[in-house]
């Protein structure tokens, strides 16, 4: 009993403060319903100023959406006269974008009804470096520009504090067996000295969006407190905190509350799933092989050698099933916990696959449990993309032996002693890209491995992706890296490749390049893989991680 009062008293004091204005409704709300067939999908546009021609052509404007199923990015152009426009697909409110303009100047936008964003680049260059949120130069307008002056103004309030806040939160240990008034009595100062932030800030800068900066920190508090509790279940008068929580804006800090919960509910033992041959067996389209493989699995000994070598035989299958599993288990608790309009907005984030087949196949079974009209139309329109992204692929590499624009990628920039080949490619369209790729490994396999020099997880696959290519020498197979120039240039890409000494073909991409292909492999982020076939035929979901092929012997079973 002391425990559970000590918890709502903690909770009690985390949870107070500023409130939306009267009105204004959550997108979780069953009103939210009505007005999201009502609302327009807010403009964001812009112009720079005092920008040459040839700069003109040389800028890319490369953006972030943060939506409901997590992150998407695009580019735009600027037009002859220096204006943009960013494209945004739902007319959600408070939409979070975060963009880069060129080398110039980094910032959030959030998006609720129109915003103009003007960029003097006179004054920008004269820094000599890229500025971020706010800078001299920079002006928000539109009526969303009182909103994006607000938001940007308190990143950079106090920014060392709130840095280093944040730091604290990355560095608290998770608990093997979490007791929810410890990690309360640990999570909560962290979040009362944001508070204090919030505070001081508000009241130098007054304004109508204090109530936004409250209910982002709130969301971060509750992704933190799932995030704790992973595998362990919550105690009832923490959960129930947990699960009144509404979110106002479409941001990073709200879309990870609702994904570290989703978490929190998969990893709990009752609803953890598990997959094995016998599950593969129960599925009505299995070819002949496959059939073969069940039944000497039903005939052997448990200890077999050969049994290990039959199951690793099915693991495509299995993953399938287990993707199924985990969505179908994951809409059914969901509905039993939440009203229809929250758990439909919930179950969207059940399609959180890289893979664009599996997209497809979880959206498939998200679809029919819906009963709110506008989850439904986001939804529809994800699987639509999905369905015209795997076709768009197959066309491109389909049409590249008529295509009058498929050829080599022109003379290397190097060629290396440890095998590797090096171009660099911009300007170029994602269907042009794949039916010159196609045409130049006729009769082959592709790996496509898309990186960044900056990527951690990247670097961290490529020593083995190094060993299986040397093993797998005597295959038909070629493996493509594609690095985007987002974040990096020529030479520390030229440098990365010598310091790994990795063979292979290296291609160096724009961003506008980059960002399309990672829209046709719904890649999320970095790295992503891909794998066409000695036949040019996509696989989606052959390659989750390069290390996940262990050897020559997995690699040439991709190739059959």
């Amino acid at each position: 009993m002391k425990a559970c009062i000590t918890v709502w008293l903690l909770l009690t004091a985390i949870g107070t403060g500023l409130s939306q204005p009267v009105g204004v409704v959550a997108i979780e709300d069953p009103q939210f319903d009505a007005q999201f067939s009502k609302r327009k999908i807010p403009q964001v546009t812009g112009k720079l100023l005092h920008i040459s021609p040839q700069e003109i052509k040389e800028t890319t404007i490369k953006y972030t959406l943060v939506t409901l199923l997590g992150q998407k990015t695009k580019t735009a152009h600027l037009a002859a006269d220096g204006s943009f426009q960013l494209e945004l697909d739902y007319p959600l409110p408070y939409q979070q974008i975060w963009v880069h303009f060129g080398e110039l100047f980094y910032t959030g936008l959030y998006a609720n009804k129109q915003l103009y964003v003007e960029l003097d680049v006179t004054k920008l260059k004269a820094a000599g470096k890229e500025l971020a949120f706010k800078a001299d130069g920079v002006r928000y307008l539109g009526e969303d520009g009182p909103l994006n002056e607000y938001m940007n103004e308190y990143i950079l309030f106090k920014r060392a504090d709130q840095l280093a806040l944040s730091s604290r939160i990355q560095q608290i240990p998770q608990s093997k067996h979490p007791v929810a008034s410890e990690v309360l009595a640990t999570l909560t100062p962290v979040f009362d000295s944001m508070k204090t932030i919030q505070a001081e800030f508000a009241a130098t800068h007054p304004s109508p969006y204090a109530w936004l900066l409250e209910n982002e920190r709130l969301s971060e508090f509750y992704s933190q407190l799932c995030l704790h509790h992973w595998g362990h279940p919550m105690e009832p008068a923490l959960f129930d905190q947990i699960k009144a929580h509404k979110t106002y804006l479409v941001s990073n800090s709200s879309m990870l509350f609702r994904l570290y919960l989703s978490t929190y509910f998969r990893q709990l033992p009752a609803d953890r799933v598990t997959v094995s041959w016998q599950d593969v067996a129960r599925l009505p389209d299995l070819t002949e092989e496959e059939k073969a493989v069940l039944d000497s699995l039903r005939s052997t000994e448990p200890i077999s050698p050969a049994r290990a070598q039959w199951a690793k035989q099915l693991r495509p299958r299995m993953e399938e099933v287990f993707q199924n599993q985990r969505v179908a288990r994951g809409i059914h608790w969901l509905d039993s916990l939440y009203s229809p309009s929250r758990a439909d907005i919930m179950k969207l984030q059940l399609n959180d696959s890289k893979d664009i087949a599996e997209q497809k196949a979880a959206l498939e079974q998200i679809l029919p449990s819906m009963s709110t009209n506008w989850c439904k139309v986001v939804a529809q329109k994800e699987y639509d993309h999905a369905v015209e992204q795997l076709a768009s692929v197959n066309r491109a590499l389909a049409a590249s032996g008529n295509s009058p624009t498929a050829a080599s990628f022109g003379s290397p920039l190097q060629q290396t002693d440890f095998g590797a080949t090096l171009y660099k490619l911009s300007g170029m369209s994602g269907a042009d890209f794949l039916a010159k790729l196609k045409q130049s490994f006729e009769g082959k396999a592709i790996v496509l491995d898309r990186w960044a020099t900056w990527c951690a997880p990247c670097l961290q696959e490529m020593p083995h992706s190094k060993q299986l290519q040397q093993d797998a020498k005597e295959l038909p197979v070629v493996f493509v890296y594609i690095c985007t120039a987002r974040g990096s240039d020529e030479d520390k890409w030229k440098r990365k490749v010598a310091e790994l000494k990795l063979p292979g073909i290296h291609i160096f991409i724009d961003e506008a390049l980059d960002a399309k292909l990672g829209e046709m492999f719904s890649f999320r982020g970095y790295p992503g893989y891909a794998f066409i076939d000695q036949k040019g035929v996509y696989k989606p979901g052959a390659i989750t991680r390069i290390s996940a092929i262990r050897d020559s012997t997995a690699l040439a079973a991709l190739l059959e």
